[in-house]
């Protein structure tokens, strides 16, 4: 049984007994009389008549009763950030002469630095606790231990840039610490506009026993980096590969901290990563050294260091909107109910599924996402971030980190799940959809574009224009032109993410083809998303028809499921020559990436085609170009709507040559025609 300070003059207490003596409140070095309101037969409210101080241990005494006080929903309150909440520089600000450590919670009654397992009592100021040690502290140890709540625990700084294997304790590093030429690379210019994203993950790409990545390097941020690397008949892999596909930018799966696999013995279990525990962190599995905290660091920025001599920009998925476990994390054992979400009856908000929403509407919580990004930003130099579960972020967040993203790079790529989650926060507030306006240069992904291509997401069964012989044909015109369901401007398509099955397994699955056919649908697919208005969005080896062999949900199960089978990427080269020119299409030429809907109107054309077939004309600077899209079993003899004659800039069923007048569409073609008018 105990008290809660509920607000800084109120403390709510549960007890079954009537209360008839006077009620004080008692620390160390203070009493307090307070007023005694009964609520109901069993809940009290107990009223101080001057300020609680939330820093001390406090007990309740009555009688001979004896009970403790916490921290309740105090640390919710408007007025609590307004006491509280500050900008400064947190974590383990390392000087060659000296270190300061700086840490936040204004409910603890104590906090012990320990560095190299010395101890060092903090000064405490206004909710901040710091200290700094004169000396070279570079690659100590360090934790701190946290008096809250009459309960100790030692607690790893959530501000933390290194960590020891596995997470047991913070590092001191140098966050500025580079590979040669980092801080002097040039970064490459890339307008969102005309992003083309590839998304992997990091283990994936090199785990395959063909992928030609030496073994001791499998799975690490090194095996990213490597040319000239090759399957046993010579076909290029990893880095090389990437590059050839011309694509603008590389989606990393979550590379900080996560829970669930082994530093060293990472091969003993697998996750995507969306288990964060410590944000600010390299994860060790990914690192070549994991023993060597600065090594994680230097190998994220060759990685992007790397990618950038390429002319292709990095972008970081993060996962802001839950922690791995909340009651042992730091954020909860710092400052206990302050950075998680919770309903009315007191209950943790669960919108996200994984057991706690972290509450980002809050002032330090909003702090720390703020303070992290520019921290990848400035120190990793990366060129964009995908926000998981976005919708469970409240949108003044995100408009503070469009603000501060954009004006470190006016070119930064930023990009989220808007989706509608049953969390603790009013509608109002999330970032979703349809307050897409309220932050025009966040990017969402298109749900309705992926849809209305391949069908419901969550039902294996259902099907879409590519699938279902034409179903919604109504839609998919406008679909092109990037006029449903976001602007232009915000929307990436997709058809294929590291969630749920992958095209292929879909496609295979529900369209009923034999398996040739099926391959000429998740081309038409993949094609489709490439040039439509927007930008287009590919998870690592959809362009080889990826599979996960049927299974959709695969962030635990095993690297022979998961990783990028370079093997596929020999049998179907041919194939992947298309989705090459796909991609050197939309780079090329304006008409694939406007961005004003008068443009979009006026220079891109439904044409007449026999139903279910998509006939588009566009209008280039110097070029027509005709698109047809054939979702069905039969031939089509269609008539062009323009003179002259039309070279075959591509074809799933590799059509080539040139036509005029009239051409004939084959079973589950797309193609594309191009005439140069200047």
């Amino acid at each position: 049984m105990r008290g809660y300070i509920d607000t800084f003059t109120t403390i709510s207490l549960e007890y079954t007994n009537p209360i008839t003596e006077p009620v004080y409140l008692v620390s160390d070095d203070d009493i307090l009389p307070l007023q005694v309101n009964q609520r109901s037969s069993e809940l009290y409210e107990l009223i101080a008549q001057s300020l609680i101080a939330l820093n001390k241990k406090w007990w309740l005494e009555f009688g001979d009763v004896r009970l403790p006080v916490i921290s309740g929903q105090v640390v919710r309150t408007a007025e609590f950030d307004e006491r509280f909440a500050r900008q400064d520089r947190y974590g383990a600000e390392y000087k060659q002469a000296y270190t300061t450590f700086k840490v936040w919670s204004p409910v603890a009654s104590k906090i012990t630095l320990f560095v190299n397992h010395e101890p060092y009592e903090m000064n405490e100021d206004k909710g901040n606790w710091s200290i700094t040690l004169q000396g070279d502290y570079l690659g100590a140890i360090y934790f701190y231990g946290v008096e809250v709540n009459h309960e100790y625990h030692e607690v790893i700084d959530p501000y933390a840039k290194g960590l020891t294997i596995n997470a047991t304790a913070g590092v001191v590093v140098n966050p500025e610490v580079a590979p040669d030429g980092f801080n002097i690379h040039s970064r490459p210019i890339l307008p969102p506009a005309d992003s083309i994203i590839y998304e992997v993950h990091v283990r994936d790409f090199s785990m395959h026993p063909n992928s030609g990545i030496p073994q001791d390097l499998k799975g690490k941020f090194e095996a990213m980096t490597l040319s000239g690397t090759t399957t046993k008949h010579g076909y290029s892999t990893g880095f090389d590969y990437v590059k050839s596909l011309g694509i603008t930018h590389i989606e990393l799966l979550p590379v900080n901290d996560f829970a669930k696999v082994d530093d060293v013995h990472f091969t003993t279990s697998y996750n995507w990563g969306y288990d964060p525990m410590y944000f600010q962190t390299p994860d060790g599995s990914y690192s070549t050294d994991p023993k060597d905290p600065v090594k994680r660091v230097l190998e994220l920025k060759s990685l992007v260091q790397r990618y950038h001599k390429a002319h292709i920009g990095v972008i970081l998925d993060v996962v802001f909107n839950h922690v791995f476990h909340q009651p042992t994390s730091s954020f909860e054992r710092l400052v206990p109910g302050y950075y998680f979400r919770y309903y009315s009856d007191l209950s943790l908000s669960n919108g996200t599924g994984v057991g706690n929403d972290f509450a980002s509407e809050r002032q330090m919580a909003r702090q720390f996402i703020l303070d992290t990004l520019h921290y990848y930003a400035q120190n990793f130099q990366v060129d964009g971030f995908r926000f998981d579960l976005m919708g469970a972020i409240d949108v003044k967040t995100m408009q503070q980190v469009e603000e501060m993203l954009t004006a470190l790079n006016p070119n930064m790529l930023i990009l989220g799940e808007g989706w509608h989650l049953n969390t603790a926060l009013p509608d109002n507030e999330k970032t979703t959809h349809d307050q897409a306006y309220l932050v025009p240069q966040i990017h969402f992904f298109n749900d309705y574009f992926r849809d209305t291509l391949k069908g419901n997401n969550f039902d294996i069964g259902d099907t879409g224009y590519i699938n279902g012989s034409g179903r919604f044909r109504e839609r998919v015109f406008k679909l092109f032109q990037g006029d449903y369901g976001l602007p232009v401007e915000q929307t990436i398509n997709y058809t294929e993410v590291h969630d749920n099955h992958t095209l292929f397994d879909r496609l295979s699955y529900t369209s009923k083809q034999h398996p040739e056919n099926v391959l000429k649908l998740h081309q038409m697919t993949t094609v489709f998303t490439i040039l439509s208005q927007g930008i287009p969005f590919i998870h690592a080896g959809q362009e080889f028809y990826r599979t996960k062999y049927g299974h959709g949900n695969t962030y635990n199960l095993s690297d022979f499921i998961n990783r990028i089978d370079w093997n596929r990427r020999i049998k179907y080269n041919e194939d992947i020559t298309i989705i090459r020119k796909a991609i050197q299409l939309k780079k090329a030429y304006e008409v694939f990436h406007l961005q004003d809907a008068l443009s979009i109107k006026t220079r891109i054309i439904e044409i007449k085609a026999p139903d279910p077939v998509l006939g588009i004309l566009l209008f280039d600077l110097y070029d027509e170009f005709i698109l047809f899209f054939n979702p069905t079993a039969l031939n089509y003899t269609i008539e062009l709507p323009r003179l002259g004659v039309f070279n075959i800039e591509l074809s799933n069923v590799h059509s080539a040559g040139q036509v005029s007048k009239t051409v004939t569409l084959k079973p589950f073609e797309c193609l594309i025609l191009r005439k140069t008018i200047y």
